[in-house]
Formats: structure tokens, C-alpha cells, sequence
């Protein structure tokens, strides 16, 4: 099964891999209960065939400072969500995966 998406750069370091990737969004509620302060948080995620991030010939999952680029614009790996997740896996057999990323300013 290929993934039907756009083209993205996955980079470590100075090591680079093009694949292809499914836009999306999460959102994140990060208020307090009783606060009644509504503090949000968005992560811009992306859905990626596993065995497709290959970098210096072994396959791996996304750590803190990897980045994609897409059309341009280099979104950082970052943690989402109360657990401070980096990435997830997408699908039950653990195929696909999805990473979160905060666009780079």
C-alpha cells in the first residue's frame, strides 16, 4: 500500500530521506478545570509509512530536533498532548505513523 500524499523531507542531522506523507492537524485543549482560562495548542502531524524513514540505511522513528519540509516550510519534531508524545503509531499493524511537528519560526 502506498501512502497518497505530498512529497516531504524527513531530516536528522545532516542525513535526509524524500517520502510521502498525509497532512494533518490535532488540537489540544491545555486549560485547567475551574480556570476559566481556554488555552489551546495545535500540532501540525504527519502520517508516513514507517518503513519508508530510512536514514543512513536503517529505518527509524522521529526523536526531538528531526524536521519535515514541506513546500518550503521546515516544521520541527516536537512533543503533543499530555504524554508528550513525538510520534504514534497510526494503524493496528503498526505500519504507518503519525508525527507531531510545530511549524519552525
Amino acid at each position: 500500500m502506498r501512502v497518497r500524499g505530498e512529497s516531504v523531507t524527513f531530516t536528522r542531522g545532516a542525513n535526509s530521506c524524500t517520502l510521502q506523507a498525509i497532512r494533518g492537524q490535532r488540537l489540544w485543549d491545555r486549560s485547567e478545570a475551574g480556570s476559566g482560562v481556554q488555552v489551546g495548542d495545535r500540532s501540525e502531524d504527519w502520517i508516513v509509512k514507517a518503513a519508508d524513514l530510512v536514514i543512513d540505511s536503517a529505518t527509524v522513528t522521529p526523536v526531538r530536533g528531526d524536521t519535515i519540509t514541506a513546500d518550503g516550510i521546515v516544521f520541527r519534531v516536537m512533543p503533543f498532548g499530555s504524554a508528550d508524545q513525538l510520534w504514534q503509531y497510526h494503524d493496528r499493524d503498526r505500519l504507518y505513523i503519525r508525527i507531531h511537528t510545530k511549524e519552525r519560526t
